[in-house]
């Protein structure tokens, strides 16, 4: 009798079926490959993450449900491009986060681009990967307090070891990597404050000292 409920219970109590929210239908096939058979009533989430990781590197599980007996229930997220890494042979397209997300060999850069005063070898990083480079972390932060600010930045140049200077279509802005970001944060949305109030026109904002240097636009 025990021998049969076993059998029972570990044939039921496997995935079967599996429901997927913001994937594609080739990307719920591969899933069902990949998680059809685990077992229902001991699967955890950190497992179905490094199963999914394994052949989705740049996607996430936001959510992961088990519906008894057999059905498993996945909400995924994917990262996005959001700023494009210059290589000695085309671009890496980074997530917010860093992770690379795309590899490509184009001449054209797509905004924004990012380059950096260390060379970065286009054949050393794959998709998944995180960049490493501290500077180029720090760029994207500030990419998104522009873009926080209702600012797209067009371009990214990481010059030197503590200057990140972010181009948009109004100004520029001279961000240190030394100085906190938060502090950045505050003096930036200081200045555009008084930007969006119509009592600024300016060309440049430079933020690596210990007060904000303005350079006005001249008429």
């Amino acid at each position: 009798m025990g021998f049969f409920l076993l059998l029972y219970v570990n044939n039921t109590f496997r995935v079967r079926y599996i429901e997927v929210f913001g994937g594609t239908q080739e990307e719920v096939k591969i899933f069902s490959t990949l998680l059809k058979g685990l077992s229902t009533l001991t699967v955890q989430p950190p497992e179905i993450q490094r199963i999914i990781l394994m052949r989705f590197p740049t996607m996430k599980i936001k959510e992961s449900r088990i519906q008894f007996p057999n059905t498993l229930v996945l909400v995924i997220e994917k990262e996005k491009p959001f700023a494009y890494l210059q290589t000695d042979y085309g671009y890496l397209a980074l997530s917010k986060s860093g992770t690379i997300v795309m590899k490509e060999r184009a001449v054209d850069i797509p905004h924004p681009s990012i380059t950096f005063y260390q060379t970065v070898h286009h054949s050393e990083y794959q998709m998944g990967q995180h960049i490493g480079f501290a500077a180029v972390e720090r760029a994207l932060v500030f990419t998104a307090l522009l873009a926080d600010e209702g600012y797209e930045t067009e371009t990214v140049a990481i010059d030197s070891v503590d200057m990140i200077a972010c181009k948009t279509k109004g100004f520029e802005v001279a961000f240190s990597q030394s100085r906190p970001v938060g502090l950045q944060s505050h003096e930036l949305r200081q200045i555009i404050r008084q930007i969006k109030a119509g009592a600024l026109r300016i060309r440049r904002l430079d933020l690596r000292f210990d007060k904000p240097v303005v350079q006005l636009l001249q008429n």
